[in-house]
């Protein structure tokens, strides 16, 4: 009776296999149909827009690119190139924009289509306000602290930034020239150097050779007290003088050649 009753089981278990064997095989199949005729569908359809894009001309000629100040524009040329000739329906500018952004110097990319046959590409960079020098090796940075690049020795913006050396100089660099343009907006033109100590004060190299040291606790009252004291000090005297010691809010200690 157990036999019996174990190969009827058996049998209903074998069955079972069977067919869900069967609905496995038939699903394979009605999926590799539709897969194909997907496939063979949008090809189909591609080729159509093209072949529209052709006789109409859909097909991307132009491009016009603005916004740049320190990205080379061949670097963007070389982007767009690939898609040169091709429909502009078929375009994705998702994808353009994400190979634009990978740029270190690219903030934001807007892009735009007339639908025809040009595209407009606008860039919004990352402002640099400083040079960091750090490992002996040079990089831009933002108001934010942020590293965009390295600093290229070729390029003639180079003079334009300030050098900050010392360790989270990057980080505290916008205060003081911020402090710094109060005063005199100038004056950065005129630094070459400026040294973060122990991450508590700055000490600050000018190009005319001149060494200031600012305090660590009052960073502008610092300031205002260097501005005060060169204001009564004529240009013949200025270029005596080696450094200038203003820790103290009380006292200015000078240096001279």
């Amino acid at each position: 009776m157990n036999n019996k009753y174990n190969r009827k089981k058996l049998f209903f278990i074998e069955k079972k296999f069977y067919y869900l064997f069967i609905l496995f095989f038939i699903f394979s199949v009605i999926f590799i149909y539709s897969y194909n005729n997907i496939n063979k569908f949008e090809n189909f359809l591609i080729l159509k827009i093209e072949q529209f894009s052709i006789n109409f001309n859909y097909n991307l000629k132009e491009f016009e690119i603005t916004g740049l100040d320190n990205i080379e524009k061949k670097e963007i040329v070389k982007i767009i190139k690939p898609y040169l000739n091709k429909s502009i329906f078929l375009i994705s500018l998702r994808d353009v924009s994400n190979i634009i952004t990978q740029n270190n110097w690219v903030k934001n990319v807007k892009l735009k289509l007339d639908y025809k046959n040009k595209i407009f590409i606008e860039i919004i960079e990352f402002k640099p306000i400083g040079i960091y020098y750090f490992n002996n090796k040079k990089y831009y940075f933002n108001s934010e602290g942020k590293i965009i690049d390295y600093a290229n020795e070729n390029k003639s913006i180079n003079s334009k930034f300030v050098i900050f050396s010392g360790q989270s100089s990057n980080m505290h660099a916008y205060k003081l020239l911020k402090i710094l343009n109060n005063y005199n907006q100038s004056l950065n033109n005129k630094i070459l150097q400026a040294n973060f100590i122990n991450k508590r004060r700055w000490d600050i190299y000018m190009k005319d050779d001149l060494h200031i040291k600012l305090s660590e606790n009052n960073l502008e009252k610092s300031i205002d007290n260097y501005f005060k004291l060169i204001n009564n000090l004529s240009y013949d005297d200025l270029l005596k003088i080696k450094v200038i010691d203003l820790r103290n809010f009380n006292k200015a200690i000078i240096e001279y050649k």
